[in-house]
């Protein structure tokens, strides 16, 4: 019960302050002379971003995910998938 108090003043809290900043007045940033040179960089037409690359990662994970899947329902010992401890040892799914 003091967990779930603790819980509910914190988020009170935050909300207050979230209230509070909200009705502050907008910052307003002064650009000093020696940094204007910092956005006056010109616009590039062709600007190509290797999307490809990006993803590259998440689809590697992905493919291992989906292989360590099969290797855990398909188990070469007889009655196969996770029943009865016929998982493989080498299985990432099994807990130790």
């Amino acid at each position: 019960m003091r967990e779930l108090a603790i819980e509910i003043g914190v988020r009170a809290l935050l909300f207050g302050v979230f209230v509070f900043t909200e009705f502050l007045d907008p910052f307003q940033r002064v650009i000093q002379p020696e940094e204007i040179w910092l956005y006056k960089n010109p616009l590039v037409q062709s600007d190509n971003i290797p999307t490809r690359l990006m993803f590259l990662p998440f689809l590697a994970s992905a493919s291992r995910r989906s292989t360590w899947r099969a290797s855990c329902t398909a188990s070469p010992r007889a009655g196969g998938g996770r029943v009865g401890g016929s998982v493989p040892p080498s299985c990432p799914c099994t807990a130790p």
